[in-house]
């Protein structure tokens, strides 16, 4: 029983980390309204601008694999909703339609 109550006070925590563990795309952010071209570009504009920034050493430092994913998903994220996107919900990213 202590295992199971374990279990579930901990998967938040655990469900939580596997954010940065993959690396965000256009599935993550809602394009109302936009044509799909436009979105198209804008997806890749941000894709390659936080791959970029991803593939510098961060800090100094050369950085794990997390840590380049974290910064990638950051800077994504950053600049599609600069260019008017909203994220997606979070149950929309992870369970299935």
């Amino acid at each position: 029983m202590r295992a199971l109550f374990f279990c579930l006070l901990l998967s938040p925590l655990v469900l939580s980390g596997c954010d940065a563990v993959t690396r965000k795309n256009g599935d993550w952010f809602e394009s109302s309204g936009v044509p799909p071209g436009q979105y198209d570009r804008d997806e890749q504009d941000c894709r390659i601008e936080a791959a970029d920034y991803a593939s510098y050493d961060l800090h100094g430092m050369s950085g794990t694999s997390y840590d380049r994913n974290r910064a990638f998903n950051n800077v994504y994220a950053r600049c599609m909703t600069g260019r008017g996107y909203r994220p997606r919900p979070y149950s929309e990213n992870w369970l299935p339609g």
